[in-house]
């Protein structure tokens, strides 16, 4: 019985044994596999000496030289080998990936069609094929062609991995009013699949990550980009990623550590030191955030190197050398709108002036203005309930929470239908908290700009109201689009923000009596009651003041560093000098740190004030141990220009009088908006002296400071600054007038609500 030899059944011969060729060819493409291309060359040039004009030797030749980045040599040598053996599929497929290479798509593709048309099951080809169709911006056909890769070889992880990212980018592209442009399930399973089948491929790891990241998963996406830099630990890319999927967790101390450890053993990089700088300046540490800033600027003095510089700066009390970087970022940027923020917020810490504040942000005004296109009012039912949308990043454990907590909660459900733009990608309990109150709850952390004011019209969103201003996570360019025919800003950003597509800014009478420049957007919609509504989340036992015990004053402030200006120093040590042995009690993030630390002593000093009668603390995260620290405190003094909102209703909720002083711009007025609101406008001085007066005046009688604290609470509970429903009325009247002026047309709002 006769059988068919060996060799007829394959479609290449078995090369003759012992064949010296065969034998170099196949020992430079194991050397190339180990990445030791000196000796595959040593090997390869050996059989080319022999055979000069052999495919193998020459196809491999190309191999090598692409893994070398000589491209114009791997595209002669592979098209050696194509025309000495044209029925090679592997030739024609080095050929392509050398095209590829040089940036000549079309060639490369039709390339790969040759090794595929040779042999059809080469997986490898379809999925470079795919690839190449992408860059062409053929995503379906890049779609098909990883599909076809994996109906070959299930278990061809590149396959899955580019399927998952065309599928990514396709929808992308597909986005619309329906379709925000996230990558989908398919796409995400296809990845994660390629992760499991390739667990040691750092680059399919990231890949997962990435796009985890854009579909708003930054938990998952995290896990993803550790795989991938535990397998490459150099590689900056996975390094930065995983920072960021950090920040958005709010691991800020965890993203610290990481670009710490990353560069101990890297070498600089501008994207990690940005990184690192941020983190470090959020986390409070200033000097080490200052230090890393430095060295930032050094490699690379860019404009975003020189905004963090600035905005670290800010945090470590050197405000006029803040702001001078963040507006040299601004300027060496060409005016990009997104660095203006830390320019615009150091301003409101540095002037006294509302000018010079107002002036830089109707710069950024006109910046935005010509993005603006207006959206006309839609015409309502009678009855119809109005729709209002709340933007914010600060639906978390955050301050604007807990004075948007008593609103949402009061708000007629039957008159408005309420979307709250959830701009955070981590959510925690007091999230949970707001969400449990019943109105509509929208993530929009992972969508582009354009993707929510899609989402927002949609929605057919009648008022939209900004909480978050020039602040972080910013949603400007959504605002300065106009998503919304109706406009406001409010809460979230002390003043006006310069978002042209703001119609109204929505205030108080105390905050905004009509006396600020002239701006040409965010008009004054003043409410007939303080603009805040305090709703306190922890409730501390109170202490007896400490001056019964201690037989001395202990005055105290936790607000920001930032605010902490050397006016204000100068004012408090006036009051400490009025007021025999007291003492001051000071708790922030970064206050503890040395840079901080030995200017606000060197501050006091120069007004006379020994370091003995200072004590600095750092800000406890938690908040009950955060507020029971008032018990410590006296009386709390109000910081200028830029005045506490959070941090003055947490003292008086731990029964301390608050001391502010009203000043001329709309964040030196705060106090005294949450002071009358509390009944208490007699803590409220209207110069330096009076301030000094008030807070000795309280100093000299402990008796009557333990006798506010006994009743303080309650007082507080009862009074307008806490009366959630009433506020609750106020905006409703404010949204209703500022619909009904947009209805009818009108350019202004009415100056006045209620």
């Amino acid at each position: 019985m006769r059988t068919t030899p060996p060799t007829a059944r394959l479609f290449t011969p078995i090369p003759a044994v012992g064949d010296p060729i065969r034998q170099l060819v196949a020992a430079a493409e194991q050397e190339l596999g180990q990445g030791r291309f000196d000796t595959a060359q040593t090997l390869l040039q050996r059989a080319l000496q022999l055979a000069p004009d052999d495919a193998a030797v020459n196809g491999t030749l190309a191999v090598l030289a692409l893994s070398q980045g000589q491209v114009p040599e791997a595209i002669t040598l592979a098209r050696h080998a194509v025309q000495r053996a044209p029925a090679q599929a592997q030739h024609h497929f080095t050929l392509g990936r050398a095209h590829k290479a040089a940036g000549a798509l079309d060639a490369a593709v039709a390339a790969y069609r040759l090794a595929i048309e040779q042999r059809p099951l080469f997986a490898e080809a379809h999925v470079s094929l795919g690839l190449a169709l992408k860059e062409l911006g053929d995503l379906h056909g890049a779609i098909a062609c990883h599909r076809r890769a994996i109906e070959i070889n299930a278990n061809l992880a590149v396959a899955h991995s580019n399927l998952g990212a065309a599928l990514a980018a396709q929808a992308e592209l597909d986005a619309d009013a329906d379709d925000d442009g996230l990558p989908n399930e398919d796409s995400i399973a296809a990845l994660q699949r390629a992760a499991a089948l390739a667990p040691g491929d750092a680059t399919v790891q990231r890949n997962l990550g990435a796009i985890l990241l854009r579909a708003g998963r930054p938990a998952q996406a995290m896990h993803a980009f550790n795989a991938a830099l535990t397998l490459q630990p150099a590689d900056r890319e996975s390094c930065v990623h995983l920072g960021s999927c950090l920040v958005d967790l709010g691991e800020h101390a965890l993203a610290a550590q990481l670009g710490q450890k990353w560069l101990a053993s890297n070498a600089l990089d501008p994207a990690v030191l940005r990184g690192l700088v941020s983190s470090l300046t959020m986390v409070g540490e200033v000097d080490a955030a200052l230090s890393w800033s430095q060295r930032a600027l050094d490699l690379q003095p860019d404009a975003m190197a020189q905004a963090l510089h600035g905005n670290a700066l800010l945090q470590a009390r050197r405000i006029p050398e803040g702001v001078q970087a963040c507006r040299a970022s601004v300027d060496a940027s060409g005016q990009d709108v997104a660095l203006y923020p830390t320019l615009l917020m150091g301003l409101n810490y540095l002037h006294e002036q509302p000018e010079p504040i107002f002036a830089a942000h109707r710069e950024l005004h006109e910046r935005l203005e010509p993005l603006r296109v207006p959206v006309a009012a839609r015409p309502r039912q009678a009855g119809e309930a109005l729709r209002v949308g709340f933007v914010s990043a600060d639906f978390v454990n955050h301050s604007v929470a807990f004075f948007m907590e008593p609103l949402l909660r009061h708000l007629d459900a039957s008159a408005f239908q309420v979307t709250c733009y959830h701009n955070n990608a981590r959510s925690d309990a007091v999230t949970q908290r707001l969400q449990a109150l019943g109105h509509r709850w929208v993530p929009c952390a992972q969508l582009s700009d354009a993707a929510l004011a899609r989402r927002i019209r949609a929605d057919g969103i009648d008022v939209l109201v900004d909480l978050g201003g020039m602040t972080a996570q910013s949603r400007m360019l959504v605002f300065a689009e106009q998503a919304a025919p109706v406009q406001i800003g409010y809460l979230g950003y002390p003043t006006v923000s310069g978002i042209p597509g703001l119609a109204w800014r929505l205030t108080d009478h105390e905050i905004d009596p009509g006396d600020m420049p002239d701006f040409p957007s965010e008009q004054p919609l003043a409410l007939p009651r303080s603009m805040f509504c305090y709703q306190p989340l922890e409730a501390p036992a109170l202490a007896p003041p400490p001056a019964l015990k201690l037989g001395h004053i202990t005055f105290g402030s936790f607000n920001n560093v930032a605010k902490l200006t050397d006016s204000t120093l100068r004012l408090w040590a006036a009051v400490l000098h009025a007021v025999p042995g007291s003492r001051l009690l000071l708790k922030a993030t970064a206050i503890t740190q040395a840079l901080s630390r030995s200017s606000i002593e060197a501050v006091m000093a120069q007004a006379g004030i020994t370091p003995d009668r200072l004590t600095l603390m750092a800000r406890q995260e938690d908040q009950r141990e955060h507020l029971a620290v008032y018990n410590d405190v006296d009386i709390a003094l109000d910081s200028v220009p830029y005045n506490g909102a959070t941090t003055t209703c947490e003292a008086l909720w731990m029964g301390l009088p608050v001391v502010t002083r009203r000043g001329a711009t709309h964040t030196a007025r705060m106090g005294a908006s949450i002071l009358g609101a509390l009944g208490r406008s007699d803590w409220v001085a209207r110069a330096d002296d009076d301030f000094v007066r008030i807070a000795a005046g309280l100093a000299a009688d402990p008796a009557a400071l333990a006798a506010w604290r006994a009743g303080a609470r309650a007082q507080m509970a009862a009074s307008a600054l806490c009366d959630g429903a009433a506020m609750a009325r106020a905006f409703e009247a404010a949204l209703a007038q500022a619909w009904a002026a947009a209805a009818r047309g009108d350019q202004a709002p009415p100056p006045n609500v209620g």
